[in-house]
């Protein structure tokens, strides 16, 4: 169960949570008399609907008299999101081969899953990055990943910067899985610049973060 999911349903805690989805403050809110979770709409002070993406929630703001987890905690907590997105993975590949099997008491950087940065555990769904690029490119990448293709999208407006989208096929020694194995991701650079945030695709559905340049 996810962090803000668990909070939500115990009864100790208040029945609405702040969150970060696509960069923007969100708010959560449970009904308890009928167990459903749901989310404030965009510019909307009270109507919203029912959420249940986990995935696509990026940083949970604890109210300030809410249990402190320890950094030990938190490292753990880190690692586990990593590896819980990977088991959704349909493809495999080395990184998909580290995030499966971490140790926990080692940090995201010390399990090899990103070079320590600023959005360490941040999420990029596809749908999201479909937005600016979209549906053909999109269609195109995701047809890539099912055949894996190599594949290494134009650059497109993203948010201010100049994205892009690659896969790179390769092989596992000794995979008898049966699965397309390969890397893939998105970069969101500046314009006009070799420089940037670096995502590293984790499933079928969702980027996060693993470096910048």
């Amino acid at each position: 169960m996810h962090a803000a999911e668990q909070y939500l349903r115990n009864t100790a805690n208040p029945p609405s949570l702040y969150v970060q989805i696509d960069g923007k403050r969100r708010r959560l809110f449970i009904n308890r008399d009928y167990n459903q979770i749901g989310i404030i709409a965009p510019n909307k002070r009270k109507s919203g609907y029912l959420f249940s993406d986990w995935n696509s929630i990026e940083k949970i703001f604890y109210p300030n008299d809410a249990p402190q987890k320890s950094p030990e905690e938190r490292r753990a907590q880190m690692v586990q999101k990593y590896q819980r997105l990977a088991q959704q993975a349909t493809f495999t590949g080395p990184y998909i081969k580290k995030a499966l099997n971490p140790d926990p008491t080692k940090s995201l950087y010390e399990n090899g899953l990103t070079t320590g940065t600023t959005i360490d555990g941040q999420v990029i769904s596809l749908k999201a990055v479909e937005k600016w690029c979209g549906e053909l490119t999109m269609q195109m990448f995701r047809d890539a990943i099912r055949d894996g293709r190599r594949f290494h999208s134009e650059r497109f407006d993203f948010r201010g910067y100049d994205g892009s989208l690659w896969v790179e096929p390769c092989e596992i020694e000794g995979d008898t899985s049966g699965k397309q194995s390969l890397n893939a991701g998105f970069s969101k650079e500046y314009r006009g610049c070799g420089n940037g945030y670096y995502y590293i695709l984790i499933n079928d559905d969702n980027f996060i973060g693993y470096d910048i340049d």
